[in-house]
């Protein structure tokens, strides 16, 4: 799935990138904004739909690691998640009888 991540990112961000390079370059992105503009980066994970309580814990559980990196990796795999449960689903739609869909 990070593929899949990393594929539509260098589709529509014109990034070359490995999966550690495409988290390092979020992690950046992300440092940026907590030092610079700490509200568009709430208002960011608001949107992703990041689950504060997760927040918190993973910094309670990492207190040595980088906030960026830590955010990105939570970031990606809310996305993933969210892929998932489109792809799940888009195959129960498919599955439906055409008497229910609209």
């Amino acid at each position: 799935m990070i593929e899949e991540i990393i594929h539509i990112a260098q589709n529509n961000f014109a990034i070359q990138a490995s999966e550690a390079d495409f988290i390092d370059v979020l992690a950046a992105k992300i440092n940026q904004l907590i030092l610079h503009d700490f509200n568009k980066l709430i208002s960011i994970l608001y949107r992703a739909d990041i689950d504060e309580k997760k927040l918190n814990h993973i910094f309670e559980e990492n207190k040595n690691e980088a906030a960026g990196k830590l955010i990105a990796h939570l970031f990606i795999q809310r996305q993933m998640e969210k892929i998932k449960w489109r792809e799940a689903l888009k195959g129960k739609i498919n599955t439906d009888s055409d008497e229910e869909k609209w």
